[in-house]
C-alpha cells in the first residue's frame, strides 16, 4: 500500500494526493496550487517525485504544476480530451471563476497522454491503472492501485463532482459512477475535495453510486 499525504491547497481547497512508495518516489495527483508548500512537503518527507497525474484539468487542480514541472523536470499525465483546458485560461475556469491569476499554463512538451486501461508504471511499486470516468469533465479519470482509488472530482463522500461546468454530463456522470460502485472488493477513495471515504460506505449510502437507493 502507498503512503498517501493529502494536502488541501488553495482558495478553493483542492486535495493534491502525494502517493509515495518505499523507495520515497513519489507522484502528486492534482497538484492544483501552492507549488512552494508541496515542494516543501516533499522536502520534508525526502520524497523524490517522479510525475504528476490530474485526474481532470479545471485549474484549482493543476494550478502548481506548472512551476513544480519545471522545477523538477516532472511529466504531467492527462486525458487528451482535458487537455484544452491546461492551454486556455478560460476552459479552465480560472476567469469564470473570477480567479484569472490561479492559472499557470504548463509547459506543452511536459504532457503526456492517457487513456481507459492505461497502465502507468513509475516505480516497481507507484502503479497505476487509469480508469477514464467522464462527467465532472470530458477527460475526467481515477487512478486505481490495489485497493487505493484516487476519485478527483468524479466522487466525493456521500456526494459527487459537479455536471453544470462546461463539458459535464449528467448521462456519462452516471455512468461513471456506477462503473465505480461495480469495482470489485472495496477501495479507499481519496476525493478532490473534503475528507476521504471508502467504496462500501458509498455502495452503502451514495446513491449516486448504487442507483438502487433512488432512482434519479
Amino acid at each position: 500500500m502507498l503512503e498517501v499525504i493529502t494536502v488541501a491547497v488553495g482558495e478553493l481547497e483542492a486535495n493534491c494526493h502525494i502517493a509515495a512508495d518505499s523507495q520515497k518516489n513519489a507522484v502528486l495527483i492534482d497538484p492544483g496550487a501552492e507549488p512552494e508548500r508541496l515542494l516543501a512537503v516533499l522536502e520534508h518527507h525526502s520524497l523524490k517525485p517522479l510525475a504528476m497525474l490530474l485526474t481532470h484539468a479545471h485549474f484549482d487542480h493543476f494550478g502548481a504544476a506548472a512551476q513544480i514541472g519545471r522545477q523538477c523536470g516532472l511529466p504531467l499525465y492527462v486525458h487528451p480530451l482535458d487537455e484544452p483546458m491546461l492551454m486556455d485560461v478560460a476552459a479552465s475556469l480560472a476567469e469564470s471563476l473570477g480567479m484569472p491569476e490561479c492559472y499557470h499554463r504548463p509547459d506543452a512538451d511536459s504532457i503526456r497522454h492517457i487513456a481507459e486501461g492505461d497502465v502507468l508504471e513509475l516505480s516497481p511499486e507507484l502503479t497505476f491503472t487509469v480508469l477514464h470516468t467522464p462527467g465532472h469533465s470530458p477527460g475526467g479519470c481515477c487512478f486505481l492501485h490495489g485497493e487505493q482509488l484516487f476519485t478527483g472530482d468524479t466522487l466525493f463522500r456521500d456526494s459527487v463532482g459537479r455536471i453544470d461546468f462546461p463539458g459535464g454530463n449528467i448521462k456519462d456522470m452516471r455512468a461513471s459512477l456506477a462503473r465505480l460502485g461495480r469495482l470489485e472488493g472495496d477501495c479507499t477513495c481519496y476525493c478532490g475535495h473534503y475528507g476521504n471515504t471508502t467504496l462500501s460506505h458509498e455502495r452503502r449510502y451514495n446513491h449516486y453510486v448504487n442507483p438502487g437507493l433512488l432512482q434519479w
